[in-house]
């Protein structure tokens, strides 16, 4: 049932241009954009890191948060508002399998960008293999599970559609552009990439970027970014089931 529900997730996801242009296309275009700016550039603002290694390791982080803070939140208020969900309960569906489907919509569509992402970089630019490769892909893959938590909360809170998404750019943008998705933290106060740095999105792209460049895993952030998934799935689904 849950496969099924996904599979209609993704084809529904697919109609809605908006979402897959904030989600995919406009990460992958503003990372090919930066790279073509900063690529190889090894300036201590960058934090120990070369340009291009920051970047990509920030926008992985992206194909993800985008979803979590965009995507999910929008689709589950939509059919929170239009009545959907109580369908689904006079079905015989319930809530859990409607939320477990969000995270397979957010984790193929996170790995499609995450691919098309690293495709570019190496095609285009001279950028290193990460020092460990799977302490990289388990913090994408606690990423997903934290944003999709974070998604199916959000979604089962707001009221409409429009609130989710436009709570959600603000999430997205006001979090996202301070944590390497825009200038580098060496410009910016010691102060605010600390505040940054314990957002979820700052925990994210440290569980990424710290396996790829040679530092192990990043057990803090990993261990945050799984207790946000549970919290945020326990949540979503007492709400859910009374919506």
């Amino acid at each position: 049932m849950t496969s099924y529900l996904a599979w209609t997730e993704v084809k529904l996801l697919v109609r809605e241009p908006l979402v897959l242009v904030v989600s995919l296309l406009f990460p992958i275009l503003l990372m090919a954009l930066l790279l073509a700016s900063f690529s190889g550039d090894s300036d201590p603002i960058f934090g120990g890191l070369d340009g291009t290694e920051f970047y990509v390791t920030s926008y992985l982080a992206a194909a993800i948060a985008a979803m979590g803070f965009m995507g999910t939140p929008t689709h589950l208020a939509s059919y929170r508002d239009s009545g959907v969900l109580r369908r689904f309960r006079a079905a015989g569906m319930p809530g859990r399998s409607v939320v477990a489907a969000q995270v397979v919509v957010m984790a193929v569509l996170a790995v499609v960008g995450a691919l098309a992402m690293l495709g570019l970089a190496y095609a285009g630019f001279d950028l290193a293999a990460p020092a460990s490769i799977g302490g990289v892909a388990a913090g994408f893959g606690a990423g997903i599970l934290a944003f999709a938590g974070i998604g199916a909360l959000l979604g089962s809170i707001m009221p409409s559609a429009r609130a989710a998404q436009g709570l959600g750019l603000l999430l997205f943008f006001g979090t996202f552009f301070l944590v390497g998705g825009g200038p580098p933290p060496g410009v910016l106060p010691d102060a605010l990439n600390d505040a940054a740095g314990l957002t979820p999105t700052g925990l994210l792209v440290d569980a990424i970027r710290t396996p790829w460049h040679g530092g192990g895993l990043d057990v803090p952030a990993l261990v945050a970014l799984v207790a946000i998934a549970v919290a945020g799935f326990a949540l979503a689904s007492r709400r859910l089931a009374r919506a």
